[in-house]
């Protein structure tokens, strides 16, 4: 196993560009036998979600060259198989063709498909006018007509009757330009 291509891919796998192909993947049905190539993406920095984007841009070029994948031997030592090891060989393996391909065809001046897919995250609770949720009591919901005064002790039972910040996230758009 080459070691360097191994540990390029690490590497490569918390990158943005990484997670912008999973993205793809995920939500653009085209993108299936395609290589993704990534052209320029904004993650929402505020989202413990790698995978929440405000738009992704790429292309999808057709998978012209196949990987070549060594035995299963390779990751067997005394008789037992290193299962994650050779998934992560292949994976390099996989990632570092479809690097070579793209470039490949780009320097043909291969069109791709191009895509772009939106997102958006939003607060579910933005609308709702009201500190408290609906299922507090009234005496707490009563603390709402004068937020800064925090003395009564039954802000203490209020906490968590708080209407808290809940985000959603949502595709918005996809648009496929067609070759």
């Amino acid at each position: 196993m080459n070691e360097k291509l191994l540990k390029k891919y690490l590497s490569y796998t918390n990158s943005e560009e990484s997670f912008a192909v999973l993205f793809t993947k995920k939500y653009l049905i085209q993108a299936k036998g395609n290589w993704v190539d990534i052209i320029d993406s904004s993650p929402y920095e505020m989202s413990s979600d790698n995978l929440h984007f405000r738009f992704v841009k790429g292309g999808l070029y057709k998978r012209n060259i196949k990987p070549k994948y060594p035995s299963k031997d390779t990751c067997t030592i005394n008789g037992k198989f290193d299962e994650c090891k050779y998934r992560q060989m292949v994976r390099a393996i996989t990632w570092e063709t479809a690097h070579r391909d793209i470039e490949q065809q780009k320097l043909k001046n291969v069109k791709a498909i191009k895509f772009k897919i939106t997102g958006v995250s939003y607060d579910k609770n933005r609308s709702n006018k009201n500190y408290f949720s609906d299922d507090a009591p009234k005496e707490i919901k009563a603390l709402a007509n004068d937020l800064n005064n925090r003395t009564n002790p039954l802000w203490d039972k209020a906490m968590p009757y708080i209407n808290k910040t809940e985000f959603i996230y949502k595709i918005k758009h996809i648009h496929i330009e067609s070759v």
